[in-house]
């Protein structure tokens, strides 16, 4: 079992020293280091910290917003530990998933990130409910003039849906949606060819 540190500062003008004393008295077996902003979810230093761990192996950080800085990139970290039997540790947070409280502590962190992703998603549909309310078309916006041509060349010309498709940049399906609103007859292949 290696227990493998991760340590990250923002910018060359800080310092590991703290994050790395603390590492190293914790007893780390590998240390990874890097100059990185929080905000970027893919950091080389990382991932390369990461590739190193295999099941029972404790992955030791010094405080959570060095691994993270959103709660949903966190979450996704420690479920991808958890589903790879990997311990985590974080020092000044006082968390280590391989005792009770450390697990309690993942648990309630699924529940509240579970919660704000139910959050927003009730918040985006209200506010299409209100948009469609208030008289707002949804949607990607209909290119009535292209659509206009579209029409108008299948029924002046001999082209198929797929020669007026490209000629007119519409899509088969959206040429065939404004056929049957508009009510336009079909062709046979007779007056296709």
């Amino acid at each position: 079992m290696t227990t493998i540190g991760y340590m990250r500062v923002s910018t060359h003008q800080q310092k590991f020293d703290s994050q790395q004393k603390a590492l190293e008295e914790y007893g780390v077996d590998q240390l990874f280091s890097e100059y990185e902003s929080g905000r970027k979810t893919t950091r080389v230093e990382l991932e390369k910290a990461l590739d190193a761990l295999k099941p029972g192996d404790t992955f030791v950080i010094f405080k959570l917003d060095r691994l993270a800085r959103g709660t949903q990139q966190l979450l996704r970290l420690l479920e991808d530990f958890e589903k790879r039997d990997i311990n985590f540790v974080s020092i000044q947070n006082n968390i280590d998933t391989s005792t009770a409280m450390g697990r309690f502590f993942f648990t309630v962190m699924s529940a509240f990130a579970e919660m704000e992703a139910e959050l927003i998603r009730e918040r985006v549909m209200a506010g299409l409910d209100a948009a469609r309310e208030n008289g707002k078309i949804l949607g990607r916006p209909i290119r009535e003039k292209e659509v206009q041509h579209a029409l108008k060349l299948y029924q002046e010309t001999s082209m198929t849906v797929a020669e007026i498709s490209k000629a007119s940049n519409v899509s088969v399906p959206t040429i065939y949606y404004h056929l049957n609103k508009q009510q336009v007859p079909r062709k046979t292949k007779r007056e296709i060819t």
